[in-house]
C-alpha cells in the first residue's frame, strides 16, 4: 500500500491516501493518490487536479459546493494525512435531520390512524 523510503536513499516516505466522492449520475468514485509523507489534504486536492477526469469535482469544490471530510469528520485543508486515510468530498445537508425525521413520523400518522404514530 504504501511506499517505504530506503534508509539510504534520502528519499521521504510516501503515503497513499484514497479521495472519494459521489459523481453527477450518483456513481461513487474512488482515485488513490501516493504523496511524500507529511502531506495535507489540500495536497491531495491538488493531486486530484492533475489527474485526469476530474474536473467537475474540481470545479464543485472552487464553488464550495463540497468540503473535505476524514473517514466522515469534516476538516480543513492544513489536515495531516496518514498512509491510508480515506478523504471524502462531501456535500452540506439538503434538508435537516431533525426535519426530515419530523416528515417520515407526520407522513406514517396520516397513512395509518390507528397506530404508536398518532400519539392518542
Amino acid at each position: 500500500m504504501a511506499a517505504e523510503g530506503g534508509a539510504g536513499t534520502g528519499a521521504p516516505a510516501a503515503i497513499e491516501v484514497e479521495l472519494v466522492w459521489v459523481d453527477a449520475d450518483q456513481a461513487v468514485v474512488r482515485r488513490l493518490v501516493e504523496l511524500p509523507q507529511g502531506s495535507r489534504v489540500a495536497d491531495a486536492l491538488t493531486a486530484l487536479r492533475a489527474g485526469e477526469g476530474a474536473a467537475a469535482v474540481i470545479e464543485r469544490l472552487a464553488r464550495g459546493e463540497l468540503q473535505p471530510a476524514i473517514y466522515g469528520e469534516r476538516c480543513e485543508p492544513g489536515a495531516l494525512l496518514h498512509a491510508g486515510d480515506r478523504i471524502e468530498l462531501l456535500a452540506g445537508l439538503s434538508v435537516d435531520p431533525k426535519v426530515a425525521r419530523r416528515r417520515r413520523v407526520e407522513k406514517r400518522r396520516a397513512l395509518e390512524p390507528r397506530s404508536k404514530w398518532r400519539g392518542d
